[in-house]
């Protein structure tokens, strides 16, 4: 009879193990992971970075796919004209193949990969306590905070991983490595009658995978933007830049390493989405990586299939119909506000999908309405903000039909649907009045606050389209913008009393914020704003200045701060030439030609309020006149 090895938990332990495959009984109980050496009995010299038995060459890497994942295949492909032959055939992304049981980790995945990955891995987590993180994570929850999409998820991803390396040698990080690997290479199961538990225990505990791993670290990322003094872990900006940057790598190459199998599922791309809001964080709305990983997600979300009537897909338990549909919701609510602010076009077209949103809580399956006892929650986010960006999408539209004579006509069919949209609210969702008098939680007045402002915004999108030029705002578009600006700034002093429901206060003053208050600039430059406004408007905009300067919304060295520094120089001299006056009006300025080149200028792009914009008005003629005699913000 052959000796068996004890898994290396139980060796390192020093217990009995018995042997049972793939999991042992004590490991099970304990809910690590279980690990067998392939050799238990043979010495053997150990090489730096020995992974399976990798190529020298990291960039060839001969391999075989466990089960080519095709993907979606539409109408027009293959697979719709054999149909007609096999009619049986499955060619969905849920029909891989399984994947035999001899397979050898190495023959698939990119090793160059999964060992960087591990380097990471093992650099992140000698440097840092994993319980610590861990408790990061649970206080960040306990605010109310979560990932938006991955919310079902975190909280047993952070108990899993913590209880995941349970012994150190000195490749502890490369076994570990190959067992993640080995684990994310198995297809998730499910029918319909599945429940989350029993599909979340398909990559918890000892089946942790790379992507368990991706969803935590992740978390950790975005905790560490919220909480600014953490002992165990970080004192100081320095160090807490540290541990964002090193998780955002670690999470970046988890996803990566997943992706590497190609066998996409809804745990990856779950992470993509996620991985995207921690760039968008780390790196900024306007970083290219920002942009590529929101394109990545949308290329996944069209592979899955998830872009068609999820709600009538065969043997889908409930669960999952919300995730996939949550999913759709916030990858096309994404597309259409960042294509927005970077005045770039939109990748996910409804012409071209099935617009879908996720139901209610307590709501009828398949159930699109609106249900009294609706909770403020991400759920709630995610189908009002899908709601709003399908309008933004037919603002967008009409946009490049401007001078079709029914123009006007169309927006005004999208001003009735937006309006009848917000009457359809609950009742608690509606923000009628100051956010300062609204008595509900941190995370409840945060998602009130945003429900409005995606309202407002789209509203200002249509009285920004009716417009003859953006140089010439009309009362309408400056009563929204007023709206819009008055509710940035409550946000912004009430800042540390809310919790992020969905979009960060960084999102929302550079989404929402800048472009209000560049409308009310020219409405005042150009002497249109009626003197209650004007009185208001500068009020909001003196604090909007404020805030930016003493550093308390963005500090030197952020993702957006050149965007908001550059805005707030402006407008800071437009307050400067008003004096101590408000009813003071700006200087004549000399010669019409200037104001009519400006002007021309200013109007390229009709939605663009980024940098660009800002450099423009402040060359307006009145702003030049002001000797421009401010410190750099």
């Amino acid at each position: 009879m052959s000796r068996l090895a004890a898994c290396e938990a139980c060796r390192k332990a020093k217990l009995a193990c018995d042997h049972q495959l793939p999991v042992c009984t004590r490991c099970s109980a304990s809910k690590g992971i279980c690990i067998y050496r392939t050799t238990p009995f043979k010495r053997k010299r150990v090489e730096k970075h020995s992974l399976g038995s990798p190529d020298e060459s990291p960039s060839f890497n001969p391999r075989r796919n466990p089960y080519p994942n095709p993907g979606y295949l539409g109408s027009s492909s293959h697979a719709a004209i054999f149909k007609h032959i096999t009619p049986d055939g499955d060619h969905g992304p849920g029909s891989h193949q399984a994947v035999p049981e001899d397979l050898h980790s190495d023959l698939f995945g990119d090793n160059h990969l999964v060992l960087q990955g591990a380097d990471i891995l093992k650099h992140l987590l000698t440097t840092y306590k994993l319980s610590a993180m861990k408790d990061l994570v649970m206080f960040w929850l306990a605010k109310g905070a979560n990932l938006a999409l991955a919310e079902p998820f975190v909280d047993q991803c952070a108990q899993s991983v913590s209880q995941l390396f349970t012994y150190h040698d000195d490749n502890w990080h490369l076994v570990y490595a190959r067992r993640l690997l080995q684990n994310s290479a198995q297809p998730l199961h499910f029918n319909d009658t599945s429940d989350l538990a029993g599909f979340s225990a398909q990559f918890l505990d000892h089946n942790s995978r790379w992507e368990t791993l991706g969803i935590f670290f992740a978390a950790v990322s975005r905790a560490t933007i919220d909480i600014t003094f953490f002992p165990s872990l970080y004192t100081t900006e320095q160090e807490q830049y540290t541990l964002r940057r090193l998780c955002t790598k670690l999470c970046d190459f988890a996803l990566e390493i997943s992706l590497s199998l190609d066998c996409l599922n809804d745990l990856q791309l779950i992470m993509q989405y996620e991985n995207f809001i921690v760039h968008s964080y780390v790196n900024g709305d306007q970083s290219y990586h920002s942009w590529r990983k929101l394109g990545d997600a949308i290329s996944s979300t069209f592979a899955l299939g998830y872009h068609e009537n999820i709600e009538i897909k065969a043997g889908l338990p409930p669960f999952l119909k919300e995730l996939r549909k949550t999913a759709f919701a916030r990858i096309y609510s994404a597309d259409k506000n960042i294509g927005i602010f970077l005045g770039r076009p939109p990748r996910m077209n409804k012409r071209f999908c099935h617009f879908q949103i996720p139901s209610c809580q307590n709501a009828e399956e398949g159930s699109a309405d609106w249900t009294p006892d609706s909770e403020p929650g991400y759920r709630a986010d995610t189908r009002w903000s899908a709601l709003c960006a399908s309008l933004k999408e037919e603002v967008w539209e009409l946009l490049q039909d401007k001078h079709d004579p029914s123009c006007a006509q169309r927006a005004s069919v999208i001003q009735c649907q937006a309006e009848r949209q917000w009457q359809h609210l609950p009742a608690h969702f509606r923000l009628e009045s100051s956010l300062k008098k609204c008595t509900q939680g941190p995370f409840e007045r945060d998602f009130v606050a945003g429900v409005r402002l995606h309202h407002l915004h789209v509203l200002f999108l249509l009285r920004l389209l009716l417009l003859k030029s953006p140089t010439e705002p009309d009362l309408p578009i400056i009563e929204t913008a007023g709206q819009m600006l008055t509710l940035v700034v409550e946000i912004i002093l009430l800042r540390d009393q809310l919790t992020n429901s969905g979009t960060g206060l960084i999102w929302k003053v550079a989404h929402y914020g800048l472009p209000a208050a560049g409308i009310m600039l020219l409405a005042m430059l150009k002497q249109h704003m009626p003197r209650a406004h004007r009185t208001r408007s500068l009020q909001d905009l003196s604090v909007f200045v404020a805030e930016v300067q003493i550093g308390t919304i963005v500090k030197p060295g952020d993702p957006n701060f050149a965007l908001l520094s550059k805005a707030t120089r402006t407008i800071q001299r437009f307050l400067d030439s008003t004096h101590s006056d408000p009813a003071q009006p700006l200087p004549e300025v000399a010669g019409v030609e200037g104001n009519d080149e400006w002007a021309a200028l200013l109007s390229q792009d009709l939605w663009d309020f980024e940098a660009g914009f800002w450099e423009s008005l402040a060359d307006h003629p009145s702003l030049l006149a002001i000797e421009p005699s401010l410190p750099p913000v």
